[in-house]
C-alpha cells in the first residue's frame, strides 16, 4: 500500500469534505479522574467477549482531551468499521460526533495526528496533509513489547485490544509538526522493544476506548468480538519529546534528512516530487529492498538507524541451519547500493548484489534513488528536477539567492552558513539521483554525471522554487517572530525559516512569573559580581546584552555594545566573552574594526554570509565610525551587495549579536544611536593583575543552556505580565529591541540599559562641534544668507569662525575645502542644534546658505531610569 497513507492493514480510505462535517469541540473540557491505573494483571479479567470498558469515557471525550491543542485549521480524524477490521477500505472522517461516527458495536480508530484539508478542500489519511503529531502510541504491550521495558513511565492511557494485550498512549504537551522528529521518536521505542514495525508511521491509527477488536483470533467461544476495555486513564501524564525519551529510556538517533521539514510545509515539494515524467522519475516511497524482504517473509527487525535483523536468503547452508547473524544495511554514502552481511562460514560469498538479485530486483532500485535522465532540449525541466531532489535530499536551502548549507564545527558543536560550490553542488546531485543519458551505440540509457551545464544554471539562479528559505540560525529555544510561539524543538522550522540546533533538555524553562524572572536576574547579575563597572547602568547595559544575544534570532534590528575602558587588562574582553555565550556555543568571530569604506563593506558582507552568532570587534584602535555598510548591519535586518569575486550579489541577514572591545572607545557620528556604551572603571593602576575568582567565563560556557534559560525566563515573563512599558525616550530603529532587552529590565527595577545612547546623542562630537558652528556662523552672518565661497573668504578675518571650520571635517592641510564644506552643509541641511538649523537660502548667486533659529519642543533627553530618578 502507498506509504502516503496510514500504515493500518486495508486499501484505500475514502475522503469527505471538511465543510459537510460538524465543527469539532476542541475547547470542551476533558473528563477528570475516576480513574484507575492498574494494568491487566490488576484491573480485572481479561479476554471476557461482550465484556463492558472498565473505566466511564465515551470515545468524544477521550478525542477531545488527546486533541486539546490543534493547530489552525487541523482536524483530528476517526474510522470506524464493522466485522473484521482487516477485510474492505478505511473510511477516514474528520471528527465531529465522535459518538455517532463510533459506536461502541464497531472497530474504532483516531489517528495519531490532526489533518488539513487538501487543495480540493477534503480531509484525507495521508502524509502531506499532516497538520501535527499528537501523542506516541505503543501496540502490543504484553504479548511482543514487555511492560517492564517502559522503566516506569506512566502513560497517559492504556487500553487492551486483545486478551493480555494492550495500546499504550504518550500525550505530547506540544504536537510535533516536523516529520523527522517523529519519526526518531518511533525508531527509538522499536529499537527499544517497544512494539513492532507496524506501529510506527506518522499518520498511524490507534485504536479508541469504547470500541470492539473484531478480529476473528479474539472471538470468545461463542464467537463474539473482544470488547476494547480502557484500563488506565491519566489526562496529566503530558510531555515533551525530551521528557519521553527520557522516562522510557530511549535513544534518539538523527534520522534521513529528507524529513527536516515540517510536514504541513512538504504539500508543495512531494507533490512535485512524486510527479515523474521522462525526465524525472521520483525515488520510490518505500525501500524496494525492505518492500521485497517483508514480502518473502525474511524481514524481522530494525536495529538502528538503517540497519535491519533479516533471515539469510541461504539460511539452508548455516551450520544446524541456524536462522541468525544476517543484517540488511540500508543504502548510505559509503555504501549507495547499501549492504548485506552474514556472520557464518559463507558472509564472504554472499553481498548485496547478491541479495538483490535473489530478490528479484535491478542494480538500480537498490540504491532507492530518485532518476534524472538528460534529454535534450529539456535544460528547463532537467535544472528543475535537480532542484527537487537537491531539496528532498535534506541539508541544502536558498538564503539571500543563494544555494547554502549548515556546517557543524568539530570541536564546538556551533553551526553555521556556507555557501555551496559549483564542485559541492556536482557531488551533491550525484548523491540525490542516478543521472542517465542515451548511448546511441548501445541504444540503452547508461549512467552519467550531471551535466556541468545543469549545474552552472542552478548554481547560479538567483531564486529557487523548491529550496526552503533559511533565514536564520539558532543555537537555542527562541520565539517566532511572527506568531510568538516559543520553539523548543531544533531542526529546520519552516514557519520562522530558521534552523535551530540544540539539545531542548540543557535549557530548563520554568513557568514565566515575576518571582522567577527575579530569580533568573539574580542568577546572571552572579556571573558579573567581579566586574568594575562605572555605574549600575554599565551592569544593566552588560545584561541587556546577554539578553540579546540570548533573542538575536527574534529581533529584526539589536544595537552594538561598545566594551570600553581607561586603562589596558580592565576586563573588556573578559566580559566580552561571558556575554557572547549567550547568543551561541561556538568561538565568535573576532575581526579588526573597518578602516574604511570599502573594507566594511567586503568584511561584513563576508562575516553575514556565515551566519553567526557573535561578532567582535577587539582591541578597537579607533572609534566606532560611521560607515555605510555598519550602518546598515545594526538598523536593517538584511543587507544586500556583491559577493567578493563572484558576479553575483546576495542579501544576508543581519541577526547578529555585535560587540566592540578598546581604550577609551566611543561611538561618533552615525554610530552614537546604533551603539551602546558599556564602561569598565577598575580602582587600581594595575588592573591587568585583578583575578576573577569566580571565573565567570569558564561557569555560563559549562552551564550554557542554564543561563540563556535565565536571560529567555526574564523576557517571558515581562510578556506574560502584559508587557508593561515604562516612559523613557524612545530609541529609533529599535523599538522591538526596546520590547525585549529594555522593558523587561526596567519591569524589574534595572537602570536603563539604553541611558548611553541617550548620553551619546546629547554629546556626541560631531553634534559639538556642528553647534560651534552655527553659533559662530550666527554671531557672524546673523540669519543672511551666504555663499561658501564666501563663507571660507570670512574665516580668514573672524578667529571664531576660523576654529569652527577646523573642527569640522573640511580641512586639508591646513586649507578649508570648499567642495566639502559644500558637501558639509547639504548633509546637515534642517538639523536642529543649540536652537538653530542650517538652510538653503534664496539667494541670486548659487548654492547660498543661512542659519535661522527655530523654536525647539521640550523633549526628555535625560536618560529615565530608577537610579537616575532616585
Amino acid at each position: 500500500m502507498n506509504d502516503a497513507v496510514a500504515d493500518e492493514p486495508g486499501t484505500h480510505k475514502k475522503a469527505i469534505s471538511a465543510a459537510d462535517i460538524e465543527i469539532f469541540p476542541v475547547q470542551r473540557s476533558a473528563p477528570t479522574a475516576t480513574i484507575s491505573d492498574e494494568g491487566p494483571e490488576k484491573g480485572g479479567k481479561s479476554g471476557e467477549g461482550g465484556g463492558a470498558p472498565s473505566l466511564p469515557l465515551s470515545n468524544a471525550e477521550f478525542v477531545a482531551h488527546v486533541f486539546r491543542h490543534l493547530p489552525d485549521g487541523a482536524r483530528p480524524i476517526v474510522c470506524s468499521k464493522a466485522g473484521d477490521p482487516e477485510t474492505g477500505g478505511w473510511l477516514a472522517e474528520a471528527a465531529g460526533d465522535v459518538d455517532r461516527q463510533c459506536p461502541s458495536d464497531r472497530n474504532n480508530y483516531v489517528n495519531c495526528s490532526s489533518f488539513v484539508p487538501g487543495d480540493d478542500g477534503e480531509i484525507n489519511a495521508r502524509k502531506e496533509q499532516v497538520a501535527a503529531f499528537h501523542f506516541l502510541m505503543l501496540d502490543d504491550i504484553g504479548t511482543k513489547a514487555d511492560r517492564a521495558g517502559l522503566n516506569g513511565c506512566t502513560p497517559s492511557w492504556e487500553i487492551e485490544t486483545s486478551p493480555g494485550n494492550s495500546q499504550l498512549g504518550f500525550c505530547l504537551k506540544e504536537p510535533i509538526s516536523q516529520e523527522a522528529t517523529v519519526k526518531a521518536l518511533q525508531d527509538a521505542a522499536l529499537r527499544a522493544g517497544l512494539g513492532d514495525r507496524g506501529a510506527s508511521g506518522i499518520a498511524r491509527w490507534a485504536r479508541l476506548p469504547e470500541a470492539i477488536n473484531g478480529k476473528a483470533k479474539h472471538a470468545d467461544e461463542q464467537g463474539k468480538p473482544f470488547h476494547c476495555r480502557l484500563l488506565a486513564w491519566k489526562p496529566d501524564a503530558i510531555y515533551t519529546v525530551a521528557e519521553l525519551a527520557k522516562a522510557l529510556g530511549l535513544t534518539l538517533f538523527p534520522v534521513s534528512p529528507l524529513l527536516i521539514r515540517p510536514v504541513r510545509e512538504n504539500r508543495q515539494l512531494l507533490t512535485a516530487a512524486q510527479r515523474g515524467d521522462d525526465v524525472y522519475t521520483p525515488r520510490a516511497i518505500e525501500n524496494p529492498v525492505l518492500r521485497a524482504l517483508h514480502e518473502r517473509g525474511l524481514y524481522k527487525r530494525a536495529i538502528s538507524h538503517g540497519k535491519h535483523d533479516i533471515t539469510c536468503p541461504w539460511a539452508s547452508e548455516h551450520t544446524d541451519g541456524l536462522d541468525t547473524g544476517a543484517a540488511y544495511f540500508e543504502p548510505s554514502r559509503e555504501y549507495p547500493s547499501g549492504g548485506f552481511c552474514c556472520q557464518h562460514s559463507h558472509g564472504d560469498s554472499y553481498h548485496i548484489s547478491h541479495l538483490t538479485e535473489h530478490l528479484g530486483l535491478q542494480p538500480g532500485e537498490a540504491r532507492w534513488t530518485a532518476r534524472i535522465r538528460v534529454i535534450a532540449g529539456e535544460i528547463p525541466r532537467v535544472r528543475r528536477a535537480a532542484e527537487i531532489v537537491l531539496a528532498l535530499q535534506g541539508g541544502y536551502y536558498q538564503a539571500g539567492g543563494a544555494i547554502v548549507s549548515i556546517k557543524t564545527h568539530p570541536l564546538t558543536g556551533d553551526i553555521s552558513m556556507v555557501q555551496v560550490s559549483e564542485q559541492e553542488l556536482t557531488s551533491a546531485l550525484a548523491e540525490a539521483a542516478d543521472w542517465e543519458k542515451y548511448d546511441g551505440r548501445s541504444q540503452k540509457w547508461v549512467r552519467c554525471d550531471p551535466p556541468v551545464r545543469t549545474v552552472q544554471l542552478l548554481h547560479r539562479a538567483q531564486g529557487y522554487d523548491h529550496l526552503p528559505h533559511l533565514q536564520g540560525l539558532a543555537r537555542q529555544p527562541f520565539v517566532r517572530e511572527g506568531d510568538g510561539q516559543l520553539v523548543t524543538a531544533p531542526g529546520y522550522d519552516a514557519a520562522s525559516g530558521i534552523y535551530a540546533s540544540f539539545d531542548p533538555a540543557a535549557f530548563p524553562l520554568p513557568e514565566p512569573t515575576k518571582e522567577a524572572a527575579h530569580a533568573a536576574l539574580a542568577k546572571l547579575k552572579e556571573l558579573l559580581t567581579e566586574f568594575h563597572f562605572g555605574s549600575e547602568i554599565d551592569r544593566a547595559a552588560s545584561i541587556s546584552a546577554m539578553l540579546t544575544g540570548a533573542v538575536r534570532t527574534r529581533l529584526q534590528t539589536a544595537p552594538a555594545f561598545n566594551v570600553t575602558a581607561s586603562t589596558p587588562g580592565s576586563g573588556k574582553s573578559y566580559l566580552a566573552s561571558a556575554i557572547t555565550p549567550f547568543a551561541g556555543p561556538g568561538v565568535p568571530l573576532n575581526l579588526s574594526y573597518p578602516t574604511s569604506a570599502d573594507e566594511a563593506t567586503k568584511s561584513i558582507l563576508s562575516m553575514l554570509l556565515q551566519a553567526p552568532a557573535v561578532a567582535v570587534f577587539d582591541d578597537m584602535q579607533t572609534d566606532w565610525r560611521a560607515f555605510g555598510t555598519m550602518n546598515r548591519m545594526l538598523t536593517s535586518s538584511t543587507i544586500t551587495d556583491r559577493i567578493l569575486g563572484v558576479s553575483k550579489s546576495a542579501t544576508v541577514s543581519t541577526r547578529c549579536l555585535i560587540l566592540g572591545t578598546g581604550n577609551n572607545v566611543r561611538p561618533v557620528n552615525d554610530m552614537c544611536r546604533r551603539v551602546i556604551t558599556i564602561r569598565l572603571t577598575p580602582r587600581s593602576e594595575a588592573p591587568a593583575t585583578l583575578r576573577y575568582e569566580g571565573r565567570p567565563v569558564d561557569l555560563v560556557k559549562a552551564k550554557r543552556g542554564e543561563y540563556v534559560a535565565a536571560a529567555l525566563t526574564i523576557i517571558r515573563a515581562w510578556e506574560a505580565a502584559g508587557r508593561p512599558k515604562v516612559d523613557v525616550p524612545n530609541i529609533g530603529s529599535f523599538e522591538q529591541w526596546t520590547d525585549h532587552c529594555r522593558y523587561p529590565l526596567l519591569w524589574l527595577g534595572e537602570p536603563d540599559p539604553a541611558s548611553s545612547i541617550i548620553d551619546q546623542l546629547r554629546d556626541d562630537p560631531a553634534q559639538e562641534a556642528l553647534g560651534h558652528f552655527v553659533s559662530a556662523w550666527w554671531n557672524c552672518f546673523a540669519d543672511k544668507p551666504m555663499t561658501v565661497r564666501k563663507v571660507v573668504d570670512c574665516a580668514d578675518n573672524k578667529v571664531e569662525l576660523r576654529d569652527a571650520l577646523e573642527d569640522l571635517p573640511v580641512t586639508e592641510r591646513g586649507y578649508i575645502n570648499r567642495g566639502k564644506l559644500g558637501w558639509y552643509l547639504k548633509k546637515h541641511a534642517h538639523r536642529i542644534v543649540n536652537g538653530m538649523e542650517i538652510r538653503p537660502a534664496d539667494c541670486s548667486e548659487r548654492n547660498a546658505w543661512c542659519v535661522a533659529k527655530v523654536a525647539v519642543r521640550p523633549e526628555a533627553l535625560t536618560p529615565v531610569s530608577p537610579l537616575l530618578a532616585a
